[in-house]
């Protein structure tokens, strides 16, 4: 009698998400909040001195890229807008986004109705080292400054015209802050691009 053979993992296919005309923040929010209260709420692994935050929405390449802080977790997202960033991925799977530093490995997730669709990239393997909202933000938004920004080998091959001296649009929306996450976080280097290894790493607790 010949084995029986274990089919292959089958993927889900991807649904296709409706863009957002206006700012999705408002609902990012929400639905984390909602997550807190509803799964989350008493885990030993939340850390206290963080509330849940979406911050710094904007419209990239047509789509939406911002940032999610929880007690839980510390990440940038995208959520459709139309744009050329958003590709339509399953709930699980992996998009590579391709932004000013490169391509990064966004994870595909899905919420509610009123959130239907979006994709993240974890910054922080554990919150725990982060000391209050404050340096939370300034994280993010150090990431997303980075996200913005082409490397330096990409600046170093600028023409001259191109090197003007004048701030790249990234640092005008995002000023770098002067914060960094005490106690052996994975800082936010954008000499060094520290937190792309994220983009490969396992998914946060969401």
């Amino acid at each position: 009698m010949m084995p029986l053979r274990r089919p292959a993992r089958t993927i889900a296919p991807a649904g296709r998400a409706e863009p957002w005309a206006d700012s999705p923040q408002p609902a990012v929010a929400r639905w984390f909040a909602r997550v807190l209260a509803e799964r989350m709420r008493g885990l030993p692994f939340l850390n206290p001195a963080l509330s849940v935050q979406a911050i710094d929405f904007n419209r990239v390449d047509g789509d939406w890229l911002g940032g999610a802080i929880t007690p839980w977790s510390v990440q940038l997202m995208l959520v459709p807008g139309g744009g050329s960033l958003w590709v339509d991925t399953p709930p699980g799977e992996r998009s590579m986004v391709t932004l000013p530093v490169g391509r990064l490995a966004f994870i595909a997730d899905e919420g509610d109705h009123d959130l239907p669709a979006f994709q993240y990239l974890p910054l922080v393997n554990t919150t725990a080292a982060l000391t209050g909202d404050e340096e939370a933000q300034a994280f993010v938004r150090d990431a997303l400054t980075t996200a913005l920004r082409p490397p330096p080998a990409a600046i170093e091959a600028m023409p001259a015209a191109g090197r003007d001296g004048a701030p790249h649009p990234a640092d005008a929306r995002h000023p770098a802050p002067t914060a960094s996450p005490a106690g052996g976080a994975a800082a936010i280097d954008p000499s060094r691009r520290r937190f792309l290894r994220f983009g490969a790493g396992a998914a946060a607790p969401r």
